[in-house]
């Protein structure tokens, strides 16, 4: 146990954090999500490079994450709850996998998705959001970054 504290940097509060999230996972984007991304960058907390299966999407503020679904979803589908089964921090990397519970709009047929998330985090802060198994990908634009280009 103590070999397991001593390689962690991501806190205790940190995971709470996070669990918060994923409890508050319903239609939307939710409002405990929003400042882990807000980098302090000027008036909408810095930007975000938004990736889909490696290619470039689009580039959006901290605010504007507020309106964009992290899970790649049909628009005809909502997320009406997560239900997490590990969360696992090593370092500054948080592992997340569980399920979602998906339903068509206006439908009360749900599925269940898998769900597999890594979060790189730094003070409380996002560097880097990857849900895995859609292929999305959410890093800071670096000013003068490869990356970002």
């Amino acid at each position: 146990m103590g070999r397991r504290a001593s390689n962690t940097d991501t806190s205790d509060e940190q995971l709470d954090r996070l669990r918060d999230i994923y409890r508050g996972l319903g239609p939307g984007f939710p409002a405990a999500a929003a400042p882990l991304f807000d980098r302090g960058a000027g008036p909408d907390g810095g930007d975000w490079c938004v990736r889909v299966n490696g290619r470039m999407s689009r580039c959006l503020s901290a605010a504007e994450l507020a309106s964009t679904d992290l899970f790649v979803l049909p628009s005809t589908w909502e997320i009406m709850r997560a239900e997490i089964r590990g969360l696992a921090a090593r370092r500054d990397v948080v592992t997340v996998t569980g399920f979602m519970y998906c339903r068509p709009r206006g439908s009360w047929e749900h599925m269940r998705v898998p769900l597999l998330h890594v979060w790189t985090m730094r003070l409380g802060k996002a560097l880097r959001f990857e849900n895995l198994l859609d292929g999305l990908e959410l890093r800071p634009v670096e000013r003068r970054s490869r990356w970002a280009a």
